[in-house]
């Protein structure tokens, strides 16, 4: 709603100037708004780094083999691009546990950072690491900015507001992201990417089965060990294709120069409007998973 001006009627219908009526307490609404966007913009790039951090290589090395399917592997997991480094930082803080202390990034981050933390980060950083796990999310509809999604292993239904829109994934892809709750509605941790419909193939199958051999009754827990089972598939299917699976394997990554991981330099986190703010100027459009 677009509010009147200092001296203009009340939107209200009191009758008064809305300078004398609501719109102390709007200011006080924006600011809020703001500064809940604000701290959801800070705690991803403060999560991000930590998950960076060269204490973690180690095991980022041999994650990083576990989630690309081998593609990428210690060696060569520095050479991931901007977008794939982005989406692996994002499982690997948040689903992955670390093999000593079966601990996962994200609980060293709230154990280490968490006295440094405004109220609203700590807010947000309890309800998201509590959260969903990467999941596939079925694209049914949309509404400019909001998503309607259905979760492929539960069947249940999330709208997930986007700055992006649903940019170029049609009805019927799979959406594959973090949903984060941040004031009152859902968005995506990181910049989600995506699988084509007609690249779903027997998607659906590989999740029943691995679901039935899993045995958990709970489809969030079920996700979280079984989650890179969409990305497998999306390699797969981009082998199939007959696209390059990851990015160091495309010919113009070397020809082109295309740019490599930089630490703190390759993520790209959503400001309040939508925009990256802290990385190379990219495109805000789904990406296919490859």
């Amino acid at each position: 709603m677009e509010k009147p001006g200092r001296n203009d009627p009340c939107y209200c219908g009191s009758g008064k100037k809305y300078k004398q009526c609501h719109m102390a307490a709007d200011l006080a609404a924006d600011r809020e708004q703001r500064a809940w966007a604000d701290a959801a913009r800070d705690l991803r790039l403060a999560i991000f780094e930590f998950a960076d951090d060269e204490r973690f290589d180690a095991e980022a090395g041999v994650a990083a083999a576990h989630y690309w399917n081998n593609l990428y592997s210690a060696e060569t997991f520095t050479q991931m691009s901007p977008p794939e480094a982005e989406r692996f930082l994002d499982w690997f803080a948040f689903d992955y546990p670390l093999p000593d202390s079966g601990d996962r990034v994200v609980e060293l981050f709230r154990k280490e950072k968490g006295d440094s933390l405004s109220t609203h980060e700590v807010e947000l950083l309890d309800s998201w690491a509590a959260g969903a796990p990467m999941g596939g999310y079925e694209l049914t509809g949309y509404d400019r900015q909001t998503l309607r999604l259905k979760e492929v292993a539960s069947g249940e239904m999330l709208d997930i507001y986007e700055p992006a829109g649903h940019g170029a994934a049609p009805l019927g892809a799979i959406i594959l992201g973090r949903p984060v709750a941040v004031q009152g509605h859902y968005e995506f941790f990181s910049l989600p990417a995506y699988i084509p419909p007609g690249e779903v193939a027997d998607l659906h199958e590989k999740i029943a089965a691995a679901q039935a051999a899993d045995g958990s009754a709970n489809p969030a827990d079920f996700m979280r060990r079984h989650n890179v089972l969409l990305v497998h598939h999306a390699l797969e299917q981009a082998k199939i294709a007959g696209r390059p699976p990851v990015s160091w394997l495309d010919p113009r990554h070397a020809r082109d120069g295309m740019q490599q991981r930089q630490r703190h330099q390759r993520v790209r986190i959503k400001g309040p409007s939508g925009q990256t703010e802290n990385a190379p100027q990219q495109v805000q459009a789904h990406r296919k998973a490859i």
